[in-house]
């Protein structure tokens, strides 16, 4: 009853009974006892002064403790989200019953209140979005726990910007932002009644993602370029690197094999046997020249100072993005490595893309 239930006192020790003393914590389980056992309104003030009496507990040391027990009973109530005229009754004469000055008891139900209103909004935007119906319920429950304006709309701001900024850190966990991605957060936005608005530096990032995503979806920018391209061909990205190629490279010959000595005279002998041969290579990146690669809607295409380099896409198999550069693996031939400073993340989306659109 009233958010308590009858609970055992506890044992007073050997030395304690000896002593005819009595534990002062089973004071205040007396009195939640007596707050299990009966309606509120039933319950005297004489009743918890004969119990603290008969233990002996100042009203200094009380106090904290029945702040407690008027908490719980407060907690138990607002569980509907709702306080009726005669809870709100029950909780007034509760505190003449448990002597509590008005201030600390006030205090302590504008912070219960106000916590529970924050979880149940929390609960209702659960799903990204507050229908008409909880919008409702949620204003009827501020007002009938008499919150303030300003409180309840900082509670509402700061639920809803942490629900925006969720929505938005998942958007772009890729690193993209899709035209799907941001229409469902302006719709979130408008709903909850929050306007986003990002700084000159979180702008650029948005703009980024944006292009990304644009990338991904197939539609590539298109630059201009000085070098010649054929009929029907565009330069999507350009890429200042130095041309590598893999190449194996001979260390050292080991030489092994049985062989046999026969002396003819002294100073003079012949040797006679056979000779294994190993040679020890390994495989070394060798720079072949300096320039620029160009992705067009074809081939790539290397524009180097000493030498030029195409490779159609049909002749692309596999590539790989490292944090310099990008390796190139063909059908035939030594792989490409076009090492270089510059935005790998976006050139090889570009790359991506336009090897998938040039095999549709």
């Amino acid at each position: 009853m009233n958010g308590f239930e009858v609970t055992a006192l506890q044992r007073t020790g050997l030395l304690g009974r000896m002593l005819r003393r009595k534990r002062y914590e089973n004071s205040f389980a007396e009195v939640r006892n007596l707050l299990a056992s009966k309606p509120l309104k039933d319950v005297s003030a004489a009743d918890v002064v004969n119990i603290l009496s008969e233990y002996e507990v100042s009203r200094d040391v009380a106090t904290p403790h029945l702040l407690t027990l008027y908490e719980t009973v407060l907690k138990y109530y607002v569980q509907d989200h709702h306080l009726s005229i005669a809870e709100r009754d029950d909780l007034n004469h509760l505190r003449y019953v448990l002597d509590l000055d008005d201030e600390s008891a006030q205090q302590a139900e504008v912070a219960i209140l106000r916590t529970v209103f924050r979880e149940a909004l929390r609960v209702a935007l659960d799903d990204e979005h507050l229908t008409d119906e909880e919008k409702h319920k949620l204003e009827q429950m501020a007002e009938n726990f008499t919150l303030a304006e300003d409180v309840r709309e900082a509670i509402y701001k700061e639920e809803v910007s942490v629900v925006i900024q969720e929505a938005w850190r998942q958007a772009i966990s890729d690193r993209r932002l899709t035209p799907d991605e941001e229409a469902r957060l302006n719709r979130m936005s408008e709903n909850l009644g929050a306007n986003v608005a990002h700084d000159q530096e979180s702008q650029q990032v948005v703009e980024r993602f944006r292009l990304l995503a644009r990338v991904d979806a197939g539609e590539l920018p298109v630059i201009d370029t000085a070098i010649h391209l054929q009929r029907g061909e565009v330069c999507h990205a350009a890429f200042g690197c130095r041309l590598h190629e893999m190449r194996s490279v001979t260390k050292r010959y080991n030489y092994s094999g049985p062989m046999a000595r026969i002396r003819i005279m002294k100073g003079l002998s012949w040797r006679f046997g056979s000779i294994g041969i190993n040679r020890v290579t390994s495989e070394e990146m060798r720079q072949l020249d300096t320039g620029t690669v160009y992705i067009t809607n074809k081939r790539l295409l290397f524009n180097g100072t000493n030498k030029n380099v195409a490779i159609p896409f049909k002749r692309v198999i596999h590539f790989t993005v490292y944090q310099d550069g990008i390796r190139i693996e063909k059908d035939s031939g030594r792989d490409q490595l076009f090492l270089g400073e510059g935005d790998l993340e976006l050139v090889s989306g570009i790359l991506e893309a336009a090897l998938k659109n040039a095999k549709r």
